[in-house]
């Protein structure tokens, strides 16, 4: 249900009802996606929503979150040409959630594939990580990307490259949204390195009307894992070296941080947590994989210092 004014929003409660989800129609990062479960958590969800979009910047392409200190929201951020605040308010949905990721040319599927996402940090939905191949069974890996590429058909596609996200609910596959474009973090990196598609070659190949045929890998290439951590608490990052161990691990193929020492970070009980650095690894299984980031993820101590008194 739409929610383009504060008078939509009891209607947009009445039809969808709860637990539910505020997001806004046009976005990307998780920026204004919140799990609600009351009309009251709806209310403050959606006064939220729209000041949080005010202050949202777009830098290098990308949306990022602006600063919550900024006390002149209109003047904060320059994404108000970009992004149209239209929200909508749609059915909390159980279950493991996957990306499926198409290639579409001359109205022809020619590439599809799953990528398993590991539980979000809710109510906000900020993603934590993923592993490639899928390990979900193989009927529902089929459900997924069949549900995927009937919603990109149905929306009239016929070229280009789709990142559809979809959850395996109590009740089946059921589709969460469709992005008319690449995925964004680790998408590109997971699908060249699983199964030698290079999305943003197979993008290019659309847009200049040139037939995409993909070069497919029968089996999965590597077995990977990746992860994106989350701030633990608010605070000051005092510096990155935790990460120094990992950076030249064979098994590493990157370990990054995201935000530079000195910054401020948000967790979960704050606002929409920060993602503090990002990994992904390689190993002789998925399985192996994801166990082994996760013993990465334990063993990380962040030093995020409390924040200075006002």
């Amino acid at each position: 249900s739409r929610i383009c004014a504060p008078t939509d929003v009891q209607a947009a409660a009445d039809h969808v009802g709860f637990p539910s989800v505020i997001k806004p129609v046009s976005g990307a990062a998780s920026i204004g996606v919140i799990r609600v479960d009351s009309m009251e958590q709806l209310q403050k969800a959606y006064e939220r929503v729209v000041r949080d979009l005010s202050r949202a910047k777009v830098v290098a392409g990308a949306l990022v979150e602006g600063n919550e200190d900024d006390e002149d929201d209109a003047a904060a951020g320059n994404a108000g040409s970009w992004i149209k605040v239209e929200l909508m308010l749609e059915e909390y949905l159980d279950g493991p959630e996957v990306d499926c990721d198409l290639v579409v040319s001359e109205g022809r599927i020619v590439y599809g594939a799953v990528t398993d996402n590991w539980p979000t940090v809710e109510p906000y939905f900020n993603e934590t990580g993923s592993n490639c191949p899928s390990i979900l069974p193989r009927q529902q890996q089929k459900e997924l990307l069949e549900l995927s590429v009937n919603s990109v058909k149905a929306l009239g596609f016929n070229m280009g490259v789709f990142h559809v996200e979809c959850k395996y609910t109590s009740r089946g596959a059921r589709l969460i949204e469709v992005n008319a474009r690449m995925g964004g973090g680790p998408v590109r990196d997971t699908n060249l390195l699983v199964w030698g598609v290079d999305l943003v070659e197979e993008h290019l190949m659309c847009s200049a009307g040139i037939p995409a045929r993909p070069p497919v890998a029968q089996r999965p290439l590597v077995q990977m894992a990746e992860y994106s951590i989350n701030a633990k608490s608010t605070g000051i990052l005092r510096d990155t070296a935790f990460l120094d161990k990992w950076v030249k691990h064979p098994d590493v193929l990157y370990a990054r941080a995201l935000v530079e020492a000195g910054s401020k970070v948000v967790c979960v009980a704050d606002g929409l947590p920060t993602w503090v650095c990002e990994l992904m690894v390689v190993k002789p299984t998925v399985q192996e994989a994801i166990d082994f980031i996760n013993s990465i993820e334990a063993d990380l101590v962040i030093p995020i210092d409390p924040l200075p008194k006002q």
